[in-house]
């Protein structure tokens, strides 16, 4: 079994990939800055309270990993759509620095509607509403 590192543990899909990976039995080390609050106990799980920003904490993290889940969020709120956020590029350059120092080779992430392969496949309304509440952020 792998042990798996999960940014973003203690919400949503982080929360859950969490839960999947303790059952098909993988080790689990769940980076969060709330990781306290990840509301699971279990004994292949380790809980790290940190910052997806810092190089240091994601290298502390990565050590002795097999492969890595990102899973960030950002907060709800009025910033979210009237100020532009990098914090999702950001957080991905200094785990994919930190993995190459670390020769951590697998990631895998999980971005948003609208991004990727599934841009422009909402429909005229969805695109409208996308672009003016969550275009900055994602």
């Amino acid at each position: 079994m792998a042990t798996v590192l999960i940014i973003g543990a203690s919400r949503g899909v982080g929360l859950a990939t969490v839960k999947a990976a303790l059952e098909a039995g993988h080790s689990v080390r769940a980076l969060a800055r709330s990781a306290r609050r990840i509301p699971v106990a279990h004994p292949k799980l380790e809980k790290m309270a940190g910052d997806a920003l810092e190089m240091a904490t994601v290298k502390r993290a990565l050590t002795g990993v097999d492969v890595v889940t990102q899973s960030l969020g950002v907060s709800a709120g009025p910033e979210i759509i009237l100020k532009p956020t990098r914090f999702f590029s950001k957080a991905t350059r200094v785990l994919v620095t930190a993995m190459e120092e670390a020769q951590v080779r697998r990631l895998i992430c999980v971005t948003g509607f609208g991004a990727g392969d599934s841009r422009g496949h909402g429909g005229f309304l969805y695109s409208v509403a996308f672009h003016l509440l969550l275009g900055r952020a994602l």
